[in-house]
């Protein structure tokens, strides 16, 4: 589906209700949206199907869990075509410790955003996977020492008509 082709403004309502907080029933949702409990499933579902919502996921609080070590890290790779870059970026993706991986422009090819149980683990992972690669010619890393805001959503404007 092509965004806005099928999208009105109770679907809209839908999926800015569930980014912010999936965790209440159909029937709380279909409160909030205006719609009967069968009308707001039939819609979730529909969105489910075409692709719109690509995933229902829990967010986990970071303060119950032992704190990881968090890096992002700048790649430049050792040539700028294309199959080095499809290379590397299926690498990443295969590598739970890889948060994120992002192809960027400026003096690097890839931002990667590590998390590792400690340095001495993220520096295992930094000598064995990308010191050894013969697709990456240099790394920089930057440890990240405090999160203000990690939000890994679509922004309101996306959501929202034109002109809505």
């Amino acid at each position: 589906m092509i965004w806005g082709e099928v999208l009105d403004q109770i679907d809209r309502k839908i999926l800015r209700h569930l980014q912010c907080d999936a965790s209440g029933t159909t029937a709380e949702l279909a409160d909030d949206v205006g719609l009967s409990l069968s009308a707001c499933a039939k819609r979730v579902a529909r969105l489910k199907n075409d692709g719109t919502i690509s995933a229902i996921t829990a967010k986990l609080d970071p303060k119950k869990f032992p704190k990881p070590v968090s890096a992002a890290v700048m790649v430049t790779l050792s040539a700028p075509k294309a199959d080095v870059s499809d290379r590397f970026a299926r690498a990443m993706a295969k590598i739970d410790d890889v948060q994120q991986c992002h192809v960027v422009t400026g003096d690097f090819d890839f931002l990667l955003i590590i998390k590792a149980p400690s340095i001495e683990e993220y520096h295992e992972f930094a000598q064995s996977v990308l010191g050894t690669s013969t697709d990456v010619q240099s790394y920089k890393t930057t440890f990240i020492l405090k999160t203000i805001k990690n939000a890994d959503t679509i922004p309101e404007f996306c959501i929202s008509a034109a002109g809505a």
